[in-house]
């Protein structure tokens, strides 16, 4: 698959860091002052990493009829990233994306679309972090065309978990998380959200990933926002807003979350890096 994906100049704000701060659940206890540190403008505000998947991003640009992928039949399937510098609470980025491999697993499984994102800060031209997405293209399978090679999973739960952590997602997160830049309707047209299979709108994967990042930061690295190197995960199941998210964490850097009301595992394959 051969396409040419723009490159995304964006100019940000403090507010703008805050406000993603919150729609990941940040503020719920308004007597923290770890939590805090993420929603004062006089104070920074300091920036959570998952931030970088929302700063640079193309869009929706598997939309475009260029690209010959059926759009309503995408998912995102996993997310990777990797702090290389410290973000900014504000500046001007530029994120460029692009597609590093693509795998056929049959026209009855579809494919995997792999790509990655590197980004950097505009005036130092650092770069701030590297950012991996896996699409699965549910309609796209069996193109015999040449396939690359599934990554390896990383190393799973050992043992009775180190630490957990539970947060309530509020019934309006998916509303709030939208003004990152990601305004699919699947998270807030409910008539959407039953044409594709959900009960109701569901929450952005991105979203529960950011949750499970401030969780991982005030557990197993006691909130010391220098020792986060990266973290990756698997979307194994959709989150409803209103959800109770269990995070549990292991001394060997795995991690998963659970939708506690439903009993079900939302967040696979997880794995933090530490520095």
């Amino acid at each position: 698959m051969a396409f040419d994906i723009p490159d995304i100049h964006q100019e940000y704000s403090v507010f703008d860091t805050i406000r993603y701060a919150l729609s990941v659940g940040i503020g719920q206890d308004q007597l923290d002052p770890w939590q805090l540190q993420f929603a004062n403008e006089s104070n920074g505000p300091a920036v959570i990493p998952s931030f970088c998947t929302v700063l640079g991003h193309p869009g929706f640009w598997l939309g475009d009829p260029r690209t010959s992928v059926n759009a309503t039949k995408l998912v995102h399937a996993a997310q990777e990233i990797k702090i290389e510098n410290s973000i900014p609470s504000s500046g001007t980025v530029i994120g460029k994306t692009q597609i590093k491999d693509v795998v056929d697993k049959g026209s009855a499984k579809g494919a995997l679309l792999y790509l990655e994102k590197k980004l950097l800060d505009k005036i130092s031209g650092n770069l701030l972090a590297t950012e991996r997405r896996t699409i699965m293209l549910r309609g796209d399978g069996g193109y015999d065309g040449p396939s690359g090679v599934i990554p390896s999973a990383p190393p799973g739960p050992s043992g009775s978990p180190l630490a957990s952590f539970t947060i309530q997602t509020r019934p309006e997160q998916a509303l709030l998380y939208r003004l990152n830049g990601d305004p699919n309707p699947l998270h807030i047209d409910p008539d959407i959200a039953k044409a594709a299979g959900f009960e109701k709108p569901i929450l952005h994967g991105l979203c529960t990933f950011g949750i499970a990042c401030q969780a991982i930061l005030q557990t197993i690295l006691n909130s010391d926002l220098s020792k986060f190197g990266g973290m990756s995960a698997r979307f194994s199941a959709p989150v409803f807003p209103g959800d109770t998210i269990l995070i549990e964490s292991w001394e060997n850097g795995a991690f998963q979350a659970t939708a506690i009301e439903r009993d079900k595992i939302v967040l696979s394959n997880g794995f933090v890096t530490r520095k």
